[in-house]
């Protein structure tokens, strides 16, 4: 098993994968809101077009793929849509940029720290009783 592999695995523990909306607000979700076909835990957004709100979105899937949504924010709203489905590390790399495929490496290690950090406090916290 890879170190990318091993990663995302451990990630997968720490976090909640769900369907994202695929139109309605951000703010306030209703259960009857669209939503995009795929479980998956929000990872990095990057701006692509800056008059348009328009920005790509990386998704890690509970499968251990990832899948890229195009998504437009307009105030409190979004609207977004499946761009990209099942892509190794490799393909996401390609598709989002090599640089900022790294910033989801980042972001699934700073979940894992977090995630064991409190694991630890709530550990102490029970022997302590």
């Amino acid at each position: 098993m890879s170190d990318l592999e091993l990663l995302i695995k451990k990630v997968s523990r720490y976090v909640s994968f769900g369907q994202p909306v695929s139109s309605g607000s951000v703010i306030n979700q209703r259960i009857s809101d669209p939503r995009v076909p795929i479980s998956a835990c929000y990872m990095s957004m990057k701006l692509m077009n800056e008059q348009e709100h328009y920005y790509y979105e990386i998704w890690l899937k509970k499968e251990g793929m990832f899948a890229v949504t195009e998504a437009w924010y307009k105030e409190t709203t979004v609207s977004r849509s499946l761009l990209y489905d099942d892509l190794t590390y490799e393909q996401l790399a390609e598709v989002y940029g090599e640089e900022d495929s790294r910033t989801v490496i980042m972001r699934m290690n700073e979940i894992i720290k977090k995630s064991e950090n409190e694991d630890w406090h709530r550990m102490l916290g029970s022997r302590r009783v």
